[in-house]
């Protein structure tokens, strides 16, 4: 059995709808050993869930892993302030990290190809620190696949999800990840449901959303904003 399939059993894989009191997709309700996914119309949308996860995390004393694109990362940073939440206290505490998605994305590959050995070496240095000698929670957020699928590396895209689940075998931590809903067609219906197979929750823009014609079909849930 594959260390992803036996990760997804153990977290009791269950699609479903998880929103907030106001209707709002809530990834803090995935639970602290997860993998999600969030389908997105808009940059808007994406930030407004990513800013409720990490300040979230960030107020609640955790720790918030966020591997995202310069554009997301600043706009996470805006949304925070705007908040009122001083990201420089977390930062200099060890809790809020932030990494430049690219750039991840670059040191984990070989020759091309996402490297599974640099990728446990680099995230789980990453994950061991963050998490600390007390053990803290993590919740992260990775963009590293939404790069690969915008390059046509789907296949890449899937395997750095295994990955991921790979890691979780060893270290505890609440990961959500990201695509833009546009990326996808119909000719892409049997890779979407090979990335929606990899994770435990799985979030749409919203309800009626439009799906690759073949995953339209299966019980897919739907997350409202």
């Amino acid at each position: 059995m594959l260390a992803s399939t036996a990760y997804n059993e153990s977290v009791n894989v269950r699609r479903e709808d998880k929103m907030s009191p106001t209707g709002r997709a809530d990834w803090s309700t995935v639970g602290e050993c997860s993998h999600a996914v969030q389908f997105y119309e808009t940059d808007g949308h994406l930030l407004d869930v990513l800013t409720r996860f990490v300040g979230t995390a960030l107020v609640g004393g955790d720790v918030a892993l966020v591997i995202a694109t310069k554009p997301h990362r600043d706009g996470l940073n805006k949304r925070l302030k705007a908040n009122g939440l001083d990201i420089s206290v977390p930062r200099e505490q060890g809790r809020f990290i932030a990494l430049d998605a690219a750039a991840t994305l670059e040191k984990i590959s070989r020759n091309g190809r996402i490297d599974a050995e640099v990728f446990r070496e680099i995230l789980g240095e990453l994950m061991g620190r963050a998490r600390g000698s007390q053990g803290r929670r993590v919740v992260a957020f990775g963009e590293m696949v939404a790069l690969l699928w915008a390059q046509g590396r789907g296949e890449s895209a899937i395997q750095l999800e295994q990955y991921w689940n790979d890691l979780a075998a060893h270290y505890q931590f609440s990961l959500c990840c990201a695509y833009p809903m546009q990326g996808f067609g119909n000719r892409h219906a049997a890779s979407f449901l090979k990335i929606c197979a990899q994770h435990s929750h799985v979030f749409t823009a919203a309800r009626g959303t439009r799906l690759p014609a073949m995953a339209a079909s299966r019980p897919i849930p739907q997350a409202t904003r």
